[in-house]
């Protein structure tokens, strides 16, 4: 996966500080929003993010 990769276009949030921000903790996209930015823009990237987050979670060694 290329970490560089844009997540959220609106608010330039890279797929790594996605990954990053749910192997620090973060478990909800509410709390992803808070600590990255993410979908404070248009929204268009919640769905991607939420199926990211519960990705990250269910197979961490896949975001090593």
């Amino acid at each position: 996966m290329d970490r560089n990769k844009l997540a959220c276009n609106c608010n330039h949030v890279s797929y790594g500080q996605i990954i990053d921000c749910v192997k620090d903790g973060a478990i909800t996209y509410t709390e992803v929003q808070e600590k990255t930015g993410c979908g404070k823009g248009c929204g268009k990237c919640k769905e991607l993010i939420e199926i990211m987050i519960r990705n990250i979670q269910l197979f961490p060694e896949d975001y090593e």
